[in-house]
């Protein structure tokens, strides 16, 4: 969304063009854009169904302020873009189970979250720093795991992030970042996403648990034959290392053709060849050596 203000003399009187900081947070707020890395397929594995978003639905310990319990403008901001905010974190296809909320909150803080409701796969969350802060973090109680965080978190920076209902440590999200620092924090649950279920040949590959090279590469040129029948081709990919290497612009795509023909398939590739202690990234790249991997070489 995108707003074109003319100068003007605000509600309080300030003279054209002067916007004071809270209009500026608002403003912000109101940003529907929400930022995310760029997804360079690499290595493709398999795809966990549904991203999900956490509904809030207990009281907050410490200062955040639950949108739907104030009627300041910012908080009902934040409320507005709470669903932008958390279908961001994951692909637009996913559909979101029940409303999204938000809380405003500054500082360390701990939110609590109600029971997934019937249909969510997945929690996620978006956390969105209205102030400069530090090193920021966005977790679980009683849990390293699951978390997300960030270096530093200027004005409209988001911390993203998603994790499995089955894998949730506690219903407790936890912030922690610079004391006094605003942020905004956008949850919901989510889905599973409308892909379509193995292929009978992607199936057939990893029915006795082990995946050759042939069966490895086969699976990719389905995958390739996939993507450019739904208009996106992979061009020349070579094929001599140990993981086939590659990208794709269209993700709607690829994980519709990788759901399909391929995702089952690299997974269990990738556990038949873990990468050593110490790998620096670059143990897909390496290679392949039929002769050093008598279980797999065919």
């Amino acid at each position: 969304m995108t707003h074109h203000d003319q100068p003007r003399a605000d509600d309080r009187g300030a003279p054209a063009g002067a916007v004071d900081e809270r209009t500026l947070a608002l403003r912000s707020l109101l940003v529907t854009t929400v930022e995310q890395t760029a997804r360079r397929r690499r290595w493709r594995s398999a795809s966990v169904g549904g991203a999900l978003l956490c509904v809030l639905a207990g009281a907050t310990v410490g200062g955040a302020i639950t949108a739907a319990a104030t009627p300041d403008a910012d908080a009902a901001a934040a409320r507005a873009g709470a669903r932008a905010a958390v279908q961001g974190t994951t692909m637009p296809y996913t559909p979101i189970v029940g409303d999204p909320e938000a809380v405003l909150g500054s500082g360390d803080d701990e939110v609590s979250v109600g029971a997934p409701p019937p249909g969510a796969e997945q929690l996620a969350w978006s956390l969105r720093c209205l102030s400069d802060a530090g090193a920021t973090r966005v977790g679980f109680a009683a849990s390293d795991a699951g978390g997300s965080s960030v270096p530093s978190c200027d004005p409209g920076r988001t911390v993203t992030g998603t994790i499995a209902v089955g894998a949730l440590p506690s219903r407790t999200v936890v912030v922690r970042t610079t004391p006094g620092a605003r942020w905004t924090l956008s949850t919901g649950w989510l889905g599973a996403p409308p892909l379509p279920g193995p292929s009978a040949a992607q199936q057939e590959a990893v029915r006795d648990g082990v995946v050759t090279r042939s069966e490895y590469l086969a699976a990719f040129h389905r995958f390739q034959g996939c993507m450019t029948a739904r208009g996106e081709s992979l061009g020349i990919v070579p094929e001599s290392s140990l993981f086939v290497v590659f990208g794709v612009s269209d993700l709607s795509a690829g994980d519709w053709c990788g759901a399909s023909e391929f995702d089952d398939v690299s997974s269990t590739w990738q556990s038949e060849h873990p990468a050593p202690p110490g790998d620096d990234g670059t143990w897909g790249d390496q290679r392949y050596d039929p002769s050093t991997d008598p279980r797999s070489a065919d």
